[in-house]
């Protein structure tokens, strides 16, 4: 099984956030995760949104709002996930392709 799909169903498991309708779809798992972040912010003051997107470097030049805040988050989340999915996907591809040595 793929190492990162894994690693997104432990993520999933971790915050509670339901991936079963998913199956091993990696775009749904990441866009259910992101959504969990966000709704389970969004009972959370103003203040503690922007302190959690402070923590994450959410760009929040153009926040004004709560919902604004909160999208953002949603896709700062989304965005690393990816960013984390190419790399373990990268590795994994070195891996493949790593030379034997016959020597």
């Amino acid at each position: 099984m793929d190492t990162y799909f894994e690693i997104l169903q432990e993520k999933a498991k971790k915050i509670g956030a339901n991936i079963k309708d998913c199956g091993y779809d990696k775009d749904c798992i990441k866009d259910i995760l992101a959504l969990k972040v966000k709704s389970d912010l969004e009972n959370k003051s103003l203040e503690i949104i922007k302190e959690k997107a402070n923590a994450i470097e959410v760009d929040t030049l153009n926040c004004n709002t709560k919902e604004e805040f909160l999208d953002a988050i949603e896709e700062k989340v989304k965005k690393v996930l990816e960013e984390e999915n190419e790399l373990y996907t990268s590795i994994e591809l070195q891996k493949n392709f790593m030379p034997i040595d016959l020597g």
